[in-house]
């Protein structure tokens, strides 16, 4: 018969007495790996020397100096080397160094002396290289964020990487940007992320080629026939910054140059007072002459007088306020009021 455990701290002292039991038989957490060197990078610093004085720039890793060049400053014989000289630099009994890890991936590259010759300053990667040698958190996320801020290129991926994989996603699309290899979960919100943040996702997508390629094929999911000629112009209307994210205002006027908008055919302007500029904002000056064919007076272009050299405006006598047409102010104006 299997009897039940009442009570439940007697379950929580057993599981915490086999916890312990297994940190014991582990041991302690590995030390970090001693490449063999201890080197006073802020002393150095101090005496007024500059990272280039020591480590020579190229592609990948800086060059670490060796016994010759450090020879040039510090006084210790090559030839008869003791225990104490070497333990100022060495901190293994055989004075073995192991090679520099590379914290870069395997397919990464990255040029020092590019940095070095866009004037980059070394502490602007490596804040104490004592320390913290390298730069902390998400790599890829360290180098976009000062590449943007240079405006350096950063579509072009080959800049970084040796080898391009569609199937590798980028280490900076962590929990906070959904990974791309979850094809249903993506496709239902990266609208919303690139809403988000849309400069982020044009860090690495060209607007034209990945989202008005795919979009030509395949519209969101909200752009339904029946929303196509129905609402999206109230869409439009209540959101106009959000349909500006994809579209430009040559879209909505190449397609409405031959279908009129369902508002503007029974009904449209007066009585009801509808008015233009809910959907056609800023007016220009010649604005109103896409709708009023047919005005009152001579159109003028440009007026004849050499006193008056700019072009007439509508809106210099008439107000685009919504309901009040023909929306006169000026009825006493005269020639003299601009001559």
């Amino acid at each position: 018969m299997v009897r039940t455990i009442r009570k439940p701290w007697v379950l929580a002292l057993a599981l915490s007495v086999l916890a312990g039991a297994c940190l014991t038989l582990s041991g302690p957490p590995a030390a970090k790996s001693d490449r063999g060197l201890k080197f006073p990078h802020k002393k150095h610093a101090d005496e007024g020397m500059a990272c280039p004085d020591c480590h020579e720039m190229q592609e990948g890793s800086p060059v670490i100096p060796k016994h010759d060049f450090c020879s040039t400053c510090h006084d210790f014989d090559l030839e008869k080397p003791t225990p104490e000289a070497c333990g100022f630099c060495h901190t293994k009994p055989d004075n073995t160094v192991a090679p520099l890890s590379r914290r870069l991936g395997g397919d990464l590259k990255f040029s020092h002396e590019k940095h070095a010759g866009a004037n980059v300053e070394c502490a602007a990667c490596h804040a104490d290289p004592d320390t913290a040698p390298y730069p902390s958190g998400n790599l890829m996320t360290f180098c976009m964020d000062c590449h943007a801020k240079k405006n350096a290129e950063l579509n072009d991926c080959k800049v970084c990487h040796e080898q391009l994989d569609k199937s590798v996603r980028p280490t900076m699309h962590g929990k906070e940007h959904i990974a791309h290899d979850a094809p249903l979960i993506w496709k239902r919100i990266h609208g919303a992320e690139y809403r988000k943040d849309n400069a982020f996702c044009e860090m690495c997508h060209d607007k034209e080629e990945t989202c008005e390629a795919c979009h030509r094929k395949n519209p969101p999911d909200d752009h339904t026939v029946s929303w196509r000629r129905k609402s999206h112009g109230m869409r439009a209307e209540w959101d106009r910054e959000k349909c500006d994210m994809c579209h430009e205002e040559e879209f909505c006027v190449k397609c409405h140059r031959s279908t009129t908008p369902s508002s503007h055919r029974s009904g449209w302007g007066e009585p009801l007072n509808r008015h233009c500029t809910t959907c056609h904002f800023p007016p220009r000056e010649s604005g109103c002459l896409v709708c009023h064919e047919e005005v009152s007076h001579d159109e003028a272009p440009r007026s004849p007088h050499e006193a008056g050299r700019y072009p007439a405006n509508c809106r210099m006598c008439h107000p685009v306020v919504p309901g009040r047409a023909p929306h006169v102010i000026n009825t006493t104006m005269t020639c003299d009021a601009c001559h």
